[in-house]
């Protein structure tokens, strides 16, 4: 034992152990703390910028992974010596090692489960981005998911047996609460298979705008469980893949044109020429137009309450900017009526009195 002043009562016993043992245990701990942010310092200071200068990414990477642990780790170790000096029943040591081993397996795997985004995001994304396919884009949230819970279950199974629970005879005794449990999770197995049924038919890719269950937005990610979908109002919609595997699903994406529907009205003094005009100028306007296809349609579709109707369809092919061929196109129309002196009607009532 260190040889420390004689205070009083510094070495009498308190539960097996003397103010003495306690101190130098205490020592130890203050000492593992010391030198856990000397390492830190080396590790931001001398290691990274070392790092820095390799071509390599995994030297950085790992670093960033191992710093945050290495304060929790030197502790532990000291910790651990300086527990020799403390004298307990076997049932406390016992218990005093396992808590150290159970905050190891977490800080470690903590630390596992931060790198997986990491190493993910520096070896496997770069790779995506030279495929021309998504699917491999839309998989990368499912492997990160994948790998992380692999880890904590490997964590979880190493913590259990560290207590001496065997969980293979846990699971196996489960009975009939084990089945409980099943019928329970059936919506989130359904889920799951729902998931697995979306990447293998792939009705949509992530970034597709998709109508399905309700739901029309842009698909953000396809878990394994549930898919994200940002609707026009930005907001963020989960819809569980059990509904999406059963439900009608309009790809909007998938179209290779944009119909456009737009219902005219003329008023009822428009002459006959004046109709067929109309009509001209319309498919001359869709004719011209880079953004749409040459094959448009315009009709004099039928005498309404107040005006003489005019059917006009055409095909947008610049998807990209649909939005602004449909607004450029209803300028234009309303340009070449008015230089044409056609005038658009808009609701009125006659009202017939009979004296």
């Amino acid at each position: 034992m260190f040889d420390l002043p004689d205070f009083p009562g510094f070495n009498q016993l308190y539960f097996g152990n003397t103010l003495e043992q306690y101190f130098v245990f205490l020592v130890f701990i203050a000492i593992g703390f010391i030198l856990g942010k000397v390492a830190v310092f080396i590790i931001d200071n001398i290691l990274k910028r070392l790092t820095a200068k390799t071509k390599s990414e995994i030297d950085d990477i790992l670093l960033e992974i191992v710093e945050k642990p290495i304060p929790v780790l030197v502790i532990l170790i000291f910790a651990f010596f300086g527990y020799q000096f403390l004298t307990f029943s076997p049932e406390i040591d016992s218990i005093f090692l396992n808590l150290l081993n159970v905050i190891l397996i977490v800080v470690i795997t903590l630390s596992l489960v931060a790198g997986i985004d990491k190493l993910i995001k520096a070896f496997v994304v770069p790779l995506t981005e030279k495929t021309d396919s998504k699917l491999d884009d839309q998989l990368i949230p499912i492997l990160t998911k994948v790998s992380k819970a692999i880890v904590i279950v490997l964590a979880l199974v190493v913590i259990f047996s560290s207590f001496g629970y065997d969980l293979t005879a846990v699971i196996a005794g489960l009975g009939i609460g084990g089945l409980a449990f099943a019928f329970a999770a059936k919506e989130t197995i359904a889920d799951a298979f729902g998931g697995l049924s979306l990447f293998t038919s792939r009705p949509f890719v992530v970034g597709d705008i998709i109508e399905a269950a309700g739901v029309m937005g842009t698909v953000k990610e396809i878990g394994l469980r549930y898919t994200r979908i940002k609707d026009f109002d930005k907001r963020l919609i989960v819809v569980p893949n059990s509904k999406l595997a059963n439900a009608i699903i309009k790809n909007i994406s998938s179209e290779p044109e944009k119909r456009v529907k737009t219902k005219l009205g003329l008023v009822y003094s428009t002459s006959t020429k004046q109709m067929e005009k109309a009509l001209q100028i319309l498919k001359s306007i869709a004719k011209k137009h880079k953004g749409v296809d040459n094959d448009s349609y315009a009709r004099f579709s039928g005498f309404g309450d107040s005006s003489l109707d005019i059917t006009f369809i055409y095909y947008v092919t610049d998807l990209d900017n649909k939005f602004d061929v449909i607004s450029e196109i209803n300028f234009e129309i309303k340009k070449e009526f008015e230089k044409s002196k056609l005038e658009f009607a808009y609701p009125t009532q006659t009202i017939h009195l009979e004296k």
